[in-house]
């Protein structure tokens, strides 16, 4: 792969290499959205964690007034 003057990737044609930049977005898109679902994830598991120390914590005796 070839690059111009200006450090941009250009086919055997001198074109810009516009297959080479999708794929770079994609991959950015992908690692993007992993990202944010590991992010997703750890805040779920911390959020049920914290459900399950609260428990159930009544005062109040049933049956009796």
């Amino acid at each position: 792969m070839n690059t111009n003057e200006h450090g941009i990737k250009v086919d055997e044609f001198g074109l810009v290499d516009t297959a080479y930049y999708v794929r770079q977005g994609q991959l950015a898109r992908n690692e993007y959205f992993a990202q944010q679902l590991t992010a997703l994830g750890n805040w779920l598991k911390k959020l049920t964690t914290k459900r399950q120390k609260q428990g159930f914590n009544s005062t109040r005796s049933f049956g009796t007034v």
